[in-house]
Formats: C-alpha cells, structure tokens, sequence
C-alpha cells in the first residue's frame, strides 16, 4: 500500500531574512546553514502559539505600510511565496485552529525577540493585506534572547552576502508601489561570482528508445505506479510517450514536460477543503519526484476556483530561485506555462498537471555579474519600453536560473526577475563585469 505523506515536509518558507534593522546588512539564511533549523523550528513554535492562541496577546494591527517599518527594526523574518491561510497552517503543525488568530494567514512574519520590554517576544504577521502584531512568551525549549544576539554577531563575522532593503534607499512617493521589504544590493562591491547552472531532460526520459518496450515499462512504473498494467502505452509520431486508460491519459514531452489529464467530468461535490486537495496534490508529486533532481521543490502559489484548486510549486537551486516564464508547452493548443508545476485539484484527485521534469547541475562557468540595484532599474526601462514609471510597481526582485524550452542540454545564467504587484514578470539580464 501507500504510506500517507507527511504535508508537514511541504511547509517551508521561500526565505529567511535576518537583521540587526536599520542601516545594518540583512542577511538570507539558506536551507544548509546551521542557523536554518534552529530559526524554523522557533518561527513553527510560535506559529503553534498564535493558531491555538496560547499566551497570545494581540498589540494591534497596522496598513500594509506599517511592514516596511517592521523590516527596518531588529529582526528575524520568514516569507512565503503566496499567503498560507490558517488553516492550512493548522495542518501543516498538525495543530487544531482557534479562531483568536486575527490575520488572515502568514504570508510573511517578523520574529522581534528583544522589542518587548517585559521579556516577551514580539511577533509581527502580514498577510498580504494587513499587519497585525502579538505578543507571546519565549517558547520554553526555544532560542533566548541571547541566542538571537548571539545569531546576529555571528553573522557578522561570517563571509555572507549583505543586502539592504529597498525602503532605505528610495522615497516611497517615486513610484505607486513598492513592496518596502525587497532585497537589493547598494552597498559593497558591484560585482558578485555566480555559476552557470546545466539544466537536461531527466536521463529517463532523454534516452528512451521509442520502440524499446523495456524503456517505456521503466518510465511507467515511475509515472504510473502500481496501476501501471491497466494502461496502454504508445509513443506518437512527435516521440510523445503517452499512457492512457479510461479515466487518465499521461504525456510525456521531449523537453520532460508531463502532462496529465483526468478525462472524466468534474463533479463540483468533490471539490472538498483546500487541505484535502492540497495533500492530493503533494502526494501526486511525492510520489514522482525521482524524476527531477538537483532542485527542492516549494509551494508557491494557490487559488481556488469554482469546482477545484489550483495549486504551484517551483523550484529553488541552493536558494536560488529557478523560474519559468511563459514557457511554451509543445502541443496544438500551445499554452504557456509560468511555474515548473501546476496542478489542478479536488479533494479526491488530481484533474490535471503541467510539470516540467528536469536535471540540474552546478556549472563550471565563473560569472562575475554585476548585482546593484540601480543598474537593474536602468536596464529594465532601457528593455522594456512600455512600462509606464508612474504606474510600475514591485513586489519583488529575485535572481533566478530562467529555464526556457528545449530539448537539449541547457546552460542557464542568472538573471533578474521584476515580479509586479499585478503579477506581470519582467525578465532583465545581469551585467557581466567587462
């Protein structure tokens, strides 16, 4: 049989940012620091303490703005890629939900342990819309007040990168919107050393011999799993392999793309809770994510329609944001895809799933790119002459490998991403050091 996943794996934050507040570096925690865990395994403390409402006591609540002043102060912060509502959070803990936690969810939370003057911790939650600001115990086997200061001297002396964020360095009036809280490098050298990162189609899938039936058993026992015998299994005239039984039919593209279908009709009584469908979701990759390697997978994005959810998960190489845009899938309809996995769900099965599989390795190449942030917003209204300063707006900026289609080996170099708060992606080049 199947062992049920644990959906608590697929809870992490997309970063951790921590600073000694204003005009002092920040710094991003990545996943194999010694700090990731200790930090994390707090931030769900106290997360447990806020959905069952324990100790809490709530300080207040705050516009959106008020978060730029939250990132300015002493701080340990962790940040999702798209608000995870409470009670998502509740099952991600494992926790049962009571209704005193007043945000809507925690798209990003602020952990000040030395705010408070009575020893307490300080919490600060924006969802996305509002931020609200409570104020709890020290969790009894946590971090201290000098563990916390003794993280940030720590990071001092270690070589890591600094940022500043963007609230300290632009008069908010400039442009209509700009979340105060993106990392941009202003200070320091203007070069930065980056590698090159080899993206291929799984080897699986690469080597396939099209009218070997012993490769295609392979690859159907990693898609299919234990139904594996009730479907039929044909390679088309474009060396598509497809696999199809009554109710579902998988492709699986040269470039790595699978696609699947549930070919049945909808019914809108299945559509369940968002947790439900979630955990069909993660378990319909779960169960193959062997064929991808060399990235971790996040969740970073979700939507409810009429009948289902819609759920996407991206990955991230060392940190390092991996991203699509406007990826072309090849088939008739030719449609784009903007995130390595997007799955439509209900609570009982997956509907339908875009997942473009593929192998990364770290390159060879030594790229010294050029990282400051005003060369950026130079380039970008140089490339994209349609943008519209007064109406330009950022949510983030993030370096990131951007994967486009083949069905070749590829190297990809880093490049800015510009996400506006619409949800446009703009797609700059770095500058390399001449």
């Amino acid at each position: 049989g199947k062992t049920e996943y644990d959906i608590g794996d697929a809870f992490e934050p997309y970063r951790v940012v921590v600073s000694e507040g204003f005009e002092n570096p920040h710094w991003v925690i990545k996943e194999n620091h010694e700090y990731y865990k200790p930090l994390w395994n707090d931030a769900k403390a106290y997360i447990k303490y806020l959905l069952t409402d324990k100790d809490v006591s709530s300080k207040g609540e705050y516009g959106k703005e008020f978060w730029g002043d939250v990132v300015l102060k002493k701080s340990f912060v962790f940040e999702f890629k798209t608000c995870i509502n409470s009670e998502l959070l509740a099952a991600f803990l494992n926790e049962n939900w009571v209704s005193g936690f007043k945000s809507e969810g925690i798209y990003k939370m602020a952990i000040l342990p030395s705010e408070n003057i009575n020893k307490n911790l300080t919490i600060y939650v924006f969802d996305g819309e509002k931020v609200n600001k409570y104020v709890v115990p020290f969790v009894a086997k946590g971090l201290s007040i000098k563990d916390y200061d003794d993280i940030i001297s720590n990071l001092y002396e270690e070589d890591i990168e600094e940022y500043g964020v963007i609230k300290e360095y632009v008069a908010n009036y400039v442009y209509q919107y700009l979340s105060p809280d993106v990392l941009i490098v202003a200070k320091g050298p203007k070069f930065r050393n980056y590698k090159n990162l080899i993206c291929e189609v799984p080897e699986k899938i690469r080597n396939i011999q099209p009218n070997s039936s012993q490769d295609l058993n392979d690859i159907a026992k990693t898609v299919l799993g234990e139904d594996e015998d009730d479907y039929i299994r044909s390679v088309d005239i474009y060396e598509t392999i497809v696999f199809q039984n009554l109710s579902s039919i998988y492709r699986i593209y040269r470039d790595g793309l699978l696609e699947y279908k549930y070919l049945h009709a909808i019914n809108s009584y299945e559509k369940g809770s968002e947790i439900e469908a979630l955990k069909k979701a993660l378990e319909f990759i779960n169960y193959r994510e062997k064929l991808v390697s060399g990235v971790d997978i996040y969740l970073s994005g979700i939507e409810e329609n009429n009948n289902y959810y819609t759920f996407t998960f991206d990955y991230k190489y060392n940190d390092m944001a991996v991203s699509f845009n406007e990826y072309t899938v090849n088939n008739k309809d030719k449609n784009k895809l903007n995130h390595a996995i997007t799955v439509d769900v209900n609570s009982q099965r997956v509907l339908s799933c875009y997942w473009v599989l593929k192998e990364f390795k770290l390159g060879k190449d030594n790229l010294m790119l050029n990282v400051k942030f005003e060369s950026l917003f130079d380039d970008i209204f140089t490339l994209y002459k349609d943008i519209n300063i007064k109406d330009f707006s950022v949510k983030d900026i993030n370096m990131s490998y951007e994967v486009k289609y083949s069905i070749n080996s590829q190297s990809l170099e880093p490049v800015w991403i510009i996400e506006t708060i619409e949800g446009r992606q703009y797609v700059v080049p770095m500058q390399k050091k001449p």
